[in-house]
């Protein structure tokens, strides 16, 4: 449940589509240029070339756009898994359901798409999220919704040098206060076929554990 798009997100598709305008204006002005009837006596015009500043910002672009390594240890996790999921409403035993989960590689790898089922509270859950790396910014993204709310929950954050740890902050909407309720997301990977995923919730200036999620991959 590795809780996209944020608005750095949003500025760098801004740039993008910035970029693919200016692009396809030279490429019309170039056009143009070709088709101009040339006067006697006086040679064609070469066609102007790409201006050197937007070729290396294409090429940037593309780089930053390519999958690394990072993303294909996200895509390791494709598959299908049994979950155990721990849930603390208060002090005491948790309540205990289970479920299933599955991932799946989109977007050409740049993302791992998660999609979970279960029953929470006696009423069948859903859910889905999206994880991936930002090649620009270096850092892990991800997004979370589900049919407990209508809200889209983002994330950013690292993995440890171990990289056996990834740490994600986030911010819940406390419906009960009103109020954004820091949240810290911890995924501990076990091994190739079990891992951990641990939120801990901020209250008052006290974590404490909200919720424990146990994948073991289905065989």
């Amino acid at each position: 449940m590795e809780a996209g798009m944020t608005v750095r997100n949003v500025s760098v598709t801004k740039r993008v589509l910035l970029s693919l305008v200016v692009a396809g204006l030279a490429m019309s002005l170039a056009v143009l240029a070709a088709d101009k009837p040339v006067e006697k006596g006086k040679a064609p015009a070469a066609a102007p070339a790409m201006d050197e500043q937007m070729k290396q910002m294409m090429e940037m672009m593309e780089k930053m756009g390519t999958p690394g390594p990072q993303h294909a240890d996200l895509m390791k996790l494709a598959g299908k898994w049994k979950v155990v999921t721990k849930s603390w409403m208060g002090p005491g035993d948790p309540m205990v359901t289970e479920g299933t989960a599955a991932y799946k590689p989109v977007l050409g790898g740049r993302f791992l798409m998660e999609e979970v089922h279960g029953v929470f509270m006696d009423k069948p859950f859903e859910g889905m999220g999206l994880t991936g790396y930002d090649n620009q910014h270096k850092e892990y993204v991800g997004t979370w919704m589900d049919n407990m709310g209508t809200m889209i929950m983002t994330s950013h954050g690292s993995m440890d040098a171990s990289g056996k740890v990834l740490t994600m902050t986030s911010e819940f909407d406390d419906p009960a206060t009103g109020q954004k309720s820091p949240v810290r997301m911890v995924t501990t990977f076990m091994d190739p076929n079990t891992k951990k995923f641990e939120m801990f919730e901020n209250h008052g200036g006290q974590e404490v554990r909200s919720m424990e999620i146990t994948y073991t991959r289905a065989k």
